[in-house]
């Protein structure tokens, strides 16, 4: 599948954020990639750059341990998808985690979803979960 130019920007806008502020739950990076007016799905954070501060703070300090591994990511229009496996400790199995991006005209993200899904210790099939 051909991207567009467009979609190949928001992607690497996308990708630099999840590894330069979300994997590192680094707020200063906040300006940077979250556009004015930013709309938030999310059930853990409050709305606008100032409850992702807030957000991506409590979890630096409450998670110092966490391993977020980026497994998939995706492009589609003005949209990027991520699937993440997040480990908040070690032993964590961890969580299964799919982001939605919706990005504004200058690349920056607009609004964001997400699914959370817990990893059990035992599935019910060999497949795992990635």
């Amino acid at each position: 599948m051909a991207h567009s130019e467009t979609e190949m920007r928001n992607l690497a806008m996308a990708k630099a954020m999840y590894h330069e502020m979300l994997m590192k739950f680094d707020s200063r990076h906040v300006d940077t990639y979250i556009a004015e007016g930013y709309i938030q799905h999310s059930t853990a954070a409050s709305e606008g750059r100032e409850g992702l501060r807030a957000f991506l703070d409590d979890r630096r300090a409450g998670f110092p341990e966490i391993d977020i591994r980026l497994k998939a990511s995706y492009a589609d229009g003005d949209r990027t998808i991520f699937h993440v496996h997040t480990i908040r400790h070690p032993g964590d199995p961890g969580m299964n985690i799919v982001d939605i991006f919706r990005h504004a005209e200058d690349g920056r993200v607009q609004e964001h979803w997400e699914v959370v899904q817990e990893i059990p210790e035992t599935l019910p099939h060999g497949n795992g979960v990635f």
